[in-house]
Order: structure tokens, then sequence, then C-alpha cells
């Protein structure tokens, strides 16, 4: 199988969700199947990987407020449409909820490509840490939205499919 994962985040950078899908991507080619990794560029020193049934491509990103070194990455629509288009992936799997994530997720679908996604992390309970907790509401609904539109969302355990259900 092709796998098109789609992620903010991605080792070496150190948080759970890089780790995770890093392992997930581990084990995709460990059972040989071919992953093509969407991420945002962190810096002038990233470029893309290629390695044996691994490609990365690198869109352009932008600091996240209130998480130093970790760029979101622009939802660069015609980009992702022609990558997706080439390549041809079996299945897309958007990881993250941000611009990058959505845009993926909304380009394949047009192209008839399965979708997944993954929940990680409860941005809508973080708003008022990071000084936005006027957003709360609006958060959830985003993460609602996005995650409503592929055919299965993975999530981590049990009680976080019954709060999100």
């Amino acid at each position: 199988m092709q796998i098109a994962i789609v992620t903010e985040t991605f080792p070496p950078e150190i948080n759970g969700v890089a780790m995770t899908v890093g392992k997930l991507v581990e084990g995709l080619r460990s059972h040989q199947h071919t992953v093509l990794l969407f991420r945002p560029k962190q810096g002038s020193h990233d470029f893309p990987k290629r390695e044996r049934l691994f490609t990365e491509h690198l869109v352009n990103g932008i600091p996240i407020p209130g998480y130093h070194g970790l760029n979101i990455g622009v939802p660069n629509l015609l980009t992702l449409f022609l990558q997706l288009r080439q390549h041809k992936p079996d299945i897309v799997h958007g990881v993250t909820e941000g611009p990058l994530g959505w845009a993926a997720i909304m380009v394949a679908k047009r192209l008839n490509i399965p979708v997944t996604s993954s929940f990680h992390t409860n941005f809508h309970h973080y708003m008022a840490h990071y000084g936005a907790g006027f957003i709360q509401t609006m958060m959830a609904a985003h993460l609602r939205s996005l995650h409503n539109a592929p055919a299965t969302t993975f999530v981590p355990t049990h009680r976080l499919i019954q709060e999100l259900t």
C-alpha cells in the first residue's frame, strides 16, 4: 500500500505526536508499505528525506504562537492537489488538526482518495492555557468538523472515544 501521512510534527522534533507518527511510519515501512509524509519545513536546516519506502514532502511553515521551535504548515491546496494526484496514494491519513491537516483531508476527498485521521491533542481544552479561552467553543467545532470528514478517526484510548462521541 502507498499511504500519505500529513502531520505538523515529526521526528527529530520531540513531543508525543511526533514520536507516535515516527513509530507509525517505522511500522508501516517494516510491513513494506510506501509512506509519503507531508510536513512543514522547520527551518533553513531542514531538507526532505528520501529513503527506501519513504519520501518526505516539505511545505512552508510559520511559527506556532506559544510553541517555540515548531512551525505549523501553510496549506497550499494546489501543491497538495498536484502531489496527491501525481502519487495516487491508496489512503491519506491526517494526523494533526492544523491548516495542513485540514487542507490535505479536503484535497484527498476531492480526489476521491479514502481518508482517515487521528486525534492526539485536546486543543479545545488547551485554549485557556494559551490565553485564548474565548475560542474554546470554536476550536471544538473545528475539531468536530475535521474529524467527521474522514471515514475513520483513530484515538489512543477508550475514554477519549467516549468523550469525543
